[in-house]
């Protein structure tokens, strides 16, 4: 396809032949592109490409009982001009027609430009980026870690400050979506928590308004994971609850630049996923939510008044070898990967944090169980492989707590930061709060969790990682104000990794 064929009839070309309009794709005469354009899950030769028609972002009735039929492209130049590859993708009514193509053949580490057609009508033009092909060298990497965006709570103009920087994809550690109102400077489209595929649809597509993510999402791509508000809690056989989280994993799907589509009405879906950036960084990125054992095995034995009951009293039941988050199948993954990885940096990018972090409430010790403190056999599994292989530079990125933690990752609170097998670097959130029942206990304890080397939980921002063969910088990069839109976002602190050290350091 060329480009004066693809522009045709779009007001863009002038003196171009009109494009023959397939009968299937002139059907949905009022259908438009109002969420924009995403691509996802990049390899070093393949993207996904994604775009969702709807009349209009807050009219999500359907078009038709039929298949779509949509024309991409994709060029090597922003103006389409140059273009390398073209086709058809189908946006099917039972994913409410929301359009996800797999876009392979294309040069590593290069950036593309890509845009749909649908009769007359054209998408914004989108730009996505090819990973460094694998076991070649890569000097150089820079990507941007995110959580946690509460539509209540604010706006998401942090992602406005990745403009500049040069980042190759968005690594967004789950909670895209809330499904709980908590009130704040805006407000859902329905106070009611959904409970249906059409609820779930219609939440997504209220967030997809936000100007700044969608810039962020037509800028760069995106790697998408889920956490709990996303999908439910994942510890339940309760059938209506599984039939519930169907629901959310098929809406969360039908709006991601994600490759792997759910099963119809199926509550599992494939999440996990790896990378290799070139022979700098293996990236694992392990499934946290579907294999887990039940979170909230200690509530009983622990005041439910503090901390809004989100930090508990560890109990027996969280010491068993067999407790998982992972489960079984995963964990051999992961550990295949960490012992056999021949990549300078190598990455555990899971929803919640890694580190062990002791509290003290009424003079009984609380952990956070929901993080890996809830699974302390498994951890330690990982960290004895990491030890046992030698695996290089071993770094953990997290989300989850709303706030900004820089860690030594030790086996056990108040071990020598010295003896630290990893490091960790947990995000702040988009938006999301993390009000003071819950910061205040964490930074009470500091003194007791001496491998901890930053903590702050009142800033909202992202991380921005920049990785070469002999050093790790990681950039804190936070907004001003979150309460209006037009926030500026600015480092707050800078911390690094040294090849072949143990510790981080600021800078």
């Amino acid at each position: 396809m060329k480009r004066r064929d693809f522009l045709a009839g779009t007001g863009l070309a002038l003196a171009a032949p009109a494009l023959v309009i397939r009968r299937a794709m002139a059907q949905p005469l009022a259908a438009d592109f109002p969420f924009s354009v995403a691509s996802g899950d990049p390899t070093s030769d393949a993207v996904i490409l994604w775009t969702k028609l709807a009349r209009a972002a807050d009219d999500l009735t359907p078009l038709s009982d039929q298949a779509i039929e949509v024309e991409w492209i994709v060029a090597s130049d922003e103006r389409l001009t140059d273009v390398v590859r073209s086709g058809t993708g189908i946006a099917r009514p039972e994913l409410g027609h929301s359009v996800h193509v797999d876009v392979e053949g294309l040069q590593p580490d290069r950036w593309y430009w890509y845009a749909f057609k649908l009769g007359r009508k054209m998408s914004p033009i989108g730009r996505t980026r090819t990973l460094p092909a694998a076991r070649v060298a890569a000097s150089r990497f820079r990507f941007n870690v995110v959580s946690c965006q509460h539509w209540e709570n604010g706006y998401f103009d942090v992602y406005d400050g990745m403009a500049d920087d040069d980042a190759s994809f968005v690594l967004h550690l789950g909670d895209y979506i809330y499904e709980v109102g908590r009130g704040g400077v805006r407000a859902h489209e329905t106070k009611a928590a959904p409970q249906t595929l059409d609820d779930y649809r219609r939440r997504h597509a209220l967030y997809k308004t936000d100007t700044a993510l969608r810039r962020a999402h037509e800028r760069m791509p995106f790697m998408v994971t889920l956490d709990n508000h996303d999908a439910l809690t994942d510890d339940t056989d309760d059938l209506a609850r599984l039939k519930l989280r169907a629901a959310a994993y098929q809406a969360w799907y039908e709006f991601q630049p994600v490759r792997h589509a759910p099963a119809p009405s199926s509550p599992t879906m494939p999440i996990l996923r790896g990378r290799d950036i070139g022979n700098l960084m293996r990236i694992s990125i392990p499934d946290t939510r579907q294999f887990k054992d039940s979170e909230t095995v200690c509530a009983e034995g622990s005041d439910k008044k503090f901390a809004f009951g989100v930090f508990q009293k560890p109990c027996a039941g969280i010491e068993t070898p067999e407790r998982s988050m992972l489960g079984m199948a995963q964990e051999a993954w992961l550990d295949e990967r960490l012992a056999n990885s021949g990549a300078r940096w190598n990455v555990i990018a899971s929803t919640v944090m890694m580190t062990p972090f002791d509290m003290s409430h009424d003079g009984d010790l609380y952990r956070y169980l929901q993080s890996w403190d809830g699974y302390p056999a498994e951890r330690a599994r990982i960290l004895d492989r990491i030890a046992g292989s030698k695996v290089a530079n071993p770094v953990a990125l997290a989300g989850d707590i709303h706030s900004n933690l820089v860690s030594n990752v030790v086996r056990r609170a108040g071990d020598d930061p010295r003896q630290a097998l990893m490091s960790e670097f947990v995000g702040t959130s988009i938006s999301s709060l993390w009000p003071e029942p819950l910061a205040k206990p964490m930074q009470d304890a500091l003194p007791a969790n001496p491998h901890i080397r930053y903590y702050e939980s009142q800033k909202r921002g992202y991380l921005r990682c920049t990785v070469t063969d002999d050093l790790w910088t990681t950039d804190l990069r936070t907004i001003d104000f979150t309460d209006r839109a037009g926030g500026t976002v600015s480092t707050d602190k800078s911390f690094v990794v040294e090849n072949g050290e143990v510790g981080i350091k600021q800078v």
